[in-house]
This record gives structure tokens, C-alpha cells and sequence, in this order.
């Protein structure tokens, strides 16, 4: 480099430092990890990034990015790391809300909901815990109230909405069921399907309101387990349709679930035969798994119209034990004592494995990995390119620890700057 480039390189420099609007501009292209970094640069640095109008425009432009790890709740708590540069990611700690028992409900474009035993100082109910919305990034938090459940009516779920494209206030979405009062179970002649009542609160004016009408649901609607995607809440249902209510809108709509293939079980469906229901960079994503006796499974993405799921990917897990061999179990290594020398004995009976989320991204936009968590290790499939790798190792090399977890004991950590 000559003398000339680095005189003209320390004169682009100076002249983006004195412009406070281009100045601006080019932090809001940062990533967030740097932007934080950036704060040590200078006292404007900081006053720009600590702004709110910044943090809520950083926020809007950069929706619908990608997790940087997930977070485990289960037990142990724990978190996975999706940056493979280990040192530019700090693992988002959720020390600081000083808590003595927490609860990870949902996350939301960097949102996360919480159910926290707060100290006396937070805790202004009788219930002994306090729902709450956190930012890890910034480790900002509020608590909100509890909802208005009473003895009639019980929290059937409570779900996080949070669409930044549209504005800098969450919602918190909850299904209150209303309870069936009976003075006679003798005098029952028909099942009857209860009721529920929509309530929310906005963070825009710190209260709960009604919404809509009482409404009766599919069976067995998981209201618990909801997920946030494109403006709406979505809660699965072992029925035809499923249920998702547009936030914005207010309306409650159906969407259809797959067909069960010729062969395939009757009635109401098994978890196992949807162990993954969630979305990514604003892709709807539901996994079907025939059995575990069978080497694949087929990763559905729902259509923007919610006309149907459309296969996205097909998994073949003989493809994942070609790397991992220890995905592919016979009863014999578990239970040897039983083993009778008969051929059948040396075969692949079923597959050990976890779905934990899928993450769209890689070498082509509508790329997917599925992340998968199998005896002693957690790794990553691709489905398109037939690759497979270790992300980290798993605590435990037991077959029935890995397969018990769920979708929903997971959390998908996005880095944001969004305010509470």
C-alpha cells in the first residue's frame, strides 16, 4: 500500500467520524456482536448505539435473522453455541435477572419469556412467580402481570409476540380455559369440549385485554407450547386443522395439518409423529417421522397462504450414521442379557435421536440444517448436501436421555438490539 491509499483511506475515515448521519449508517450495518463491541470505541460511539431510535431502527432492519445458539432448559440449563468462532459470542447468561428459579417459556425475534421466582422485591402477587420478557443481548427486563385467571378460568398457555417490521412493542398472548362446573358427573350424557377466552397484553399500554369471543378448539390444542411466525401464534393440534390468531388482526384461523399416509396409524396422532414444530427466519417448519424404526423423516415448511405443508427436505438416517454410527441402535446394546443370537438381533431396529430446531441458512438461502441431539453428542444434518457434523458433545451417551427431549425444551437465541 503506498502512501496516497493510506492517506485517502485515513480521509474516508475521518469524514464518516465527523458526519453523524453516515456515521449511522454504517453502525446499522454492523452485526450485532461488533456493535456492542463498538460501544468502547469512542463517548459518540456510545451515545449512538445506546440511542433508542438507533436500537429500534437496527432493530427493524435486521428482522428475521438467524439464531447465534439455542438455549437449553432443561436440566441442566445449558446453551449451544452456533458460531463456529467461539470467542464472538459470549454465552448469553441469564444471571443478572438474580433469580432463584427460572423458567424459559418462548423466544421471539430476540425476545425471551420467562417464568421467574423473583425475590420480594419483583413479586407483587401471591403466587410466588412472575412472568417476565428479557432482552440477554443487552440484559435489559420487565415483569409483567399475571393474567386474569380465576378460579372458573385457568392458563391453558402463554405465548410472546414480537414482529420488530412493524414495531418496537411485544405482546404477550395468553388462552385462559374457561373450566367446566358440574354438580353432577352422573348427569353428563355427552362429552363436552370446553371453552377458551383470549386475553392480551401489550407492553404499549402495560395492561390485559380481552380479545374476541369465547371459542372452542380441536382437540388436545397444545396452547402451551405456541410459536411466533409472520405475525401470528401458531399452536399444534393432533387433529386435521390446527389453530394460529393473527396478532395485529385479532382473528383466530385454522390452518390443516398432512394427511396420515395409506398404512399409517388412525385416529388421533402420537407427539412422536410430529417431534418438531417451529419456525426460522420466518419459515414455518413442522418434522414428520413415520417411526423410529424407519431410517427417514421429512422436514414440511407451511405455505404463505397456509393452504397446505409441502415437503421441504427428505432425511435419510442412514446418510447421518455413515459419520455417527451411534444413531442407529439394536436392543441388543441395550439390552445384551436379552439377546437370543438370531439374526434379527444384529440389525438396526430404530434410530436414537432428538430434533431440536431447524435452522434455515447455509450455501444456498433456502438451505436447512436440522439439529439433532443423539447419544453423547449434539450435530447438524443438511439435508440438500447429505453432510452431517459434531457441534458439541452431550452430557450423557444414554439412549433414553437423548430421545426424551423436545422441541419445546429448546430456545432459539437471536442477538438483538431491541428495547423493553
Amino acid at each position: 500500500m503506498d502512501d496516497d491509499d493510506s492517506l485517502n483511506q485515513t480521509s474516508s475515515a475521518e469524514m464518516v467520524e465527523s458526519n453523524q448521519d453516515l456515521l449511522t449508517q454504517v453502525l446499522l450495518c454492523f452485526p450485532v456482536k461488533s456493535l456492542l463491541k463498538s460501544k468502547c470505541v469512542s463517548k459518540r460511539w456510545l451515545s449512538i448505539i445506546s440511542d433508542p431510535q438507533f436500537s429500534a431502527k437496527y432493530t427493524c432492519l435486521h428482522v428475521n435473522i438467524g439464531p447465534s445458539g439455542l438455549y437449553f432448559y432443561g436440566s441442566p440449563f445449558g446453551f449451544l453455541n452456533f458460531d463456529t468462532n467461539r470467542d464472538m459470542l459470549k454465552v448469553p447468561s441469564l444471571s443478572f435477572l438474580n433469580v432463584s428459579g427460572i423458567e424459559i417459556l418462548q423466544s421471539c425475534n430476540g425476545l425471551v419469556l420467562l417464568l421467574c421466582s423473583f425475590s420480594s422485591q419483583y413479586n407483587n402477587n401471591s403466587s410466588g412467580f412472575t412472568y417476565c420478557v428479557c432482552n440477554p443481548t443487552t440484559k435489559n427486563f420487565v415483569t409483567v402481570p399475571l393474567p386474569n385467571a380465576t378460579a372458573n378460568r385457568s392458563i391453558a398457555g402463554i405465548n410472546l409476540a414480537f414482529d420488530p417490521s412493524k414495531s418496537t412493542c411485544y405482546k404477550v398472548i395468553c388462552v385462559l380455559m374457561n373450566n367446566l362446573q358440574y354438580p353432577d358427573l352422573n348427569e353428563i350424557e355427552h362429552l363436552v369440549s370446553p371453552t377458551y377466552q383470549i386475553e392480551i397484553f401489550s407492553s404499549e399500554i402495560k395492561a390485559w385485554t380481552l380479545s374476541g369471543d369465547p371459542f372452542e378448539a380441536p382437540h388436545y390444542t397444545d396452547f402451551e407450547h405456541g410459536v411466533f411466525c409472520n405475525g401470528a401464534i401458531h399452536w399444534l393440534s393432533p387433529t386435521d386443522v390446527s389453530l394460529y390468531f393473527d396478532v395485529e388482526t385479532e382473528r383466530l384461523e385454522t390452518m390443516p395439518m398432512p394427511r396420515i399416509q395409506t398404512g399409517g396409524p388412525s385416529g388421533f396422532w402420537s407427539s412422536q409423529r410430529f417431534p418438531y414444530f417451529g419456525q426460522c427466519s420466518g419459515h414455518l417448519h413442522l418434522v414428520e417421522v413415520d417411526s423410529i424404526s424407519k431410517p427417514r423423516f421429512h422436514v414440511l415448511e407451511m405455505k404463505s397462504d397456509y393452504s397446505c405443508w409441502h415437503i421441504k427436505y427428505h432425511v435419510n438416517l442412514n446418510n447421518v450414521a455413515s459419520d455417527f454410527p451411534e444413531i442407529a441402535r439394536r436392543y441388543m446394546d441395550e439390552y445384551p442379557h436379552l439377546a437370543m443370537n438370531n439374526p434379527e438381533d444384529f440389525r438396526v431396529q430404530y434410530y436414537a435421536y432428538s430434533i431440536l430446531s431447524v435452522v434455515r441458512g447455509g450455501e444456498k438461502e433456502d438451505d436447512v440444517e436440522v439439529v439433532m441431539l443423539i447419544p453423547g453428542k449434539i450435530i447438524s444434518h443438511n439435508p440438500r448436501l447429505n453432510t452431517s457434523r459434531l457441534l458439541s458433545s452431550w452430557r450423557s451417551s444414554n439412549v433414553y436421555d437423548c430421545m426424551q427431549y423436545k422441541w419445546y425444551h429448546v430456545c432459539q437465541y437471536v442477538e438483538s438490539l431491541a428495547s423493553l
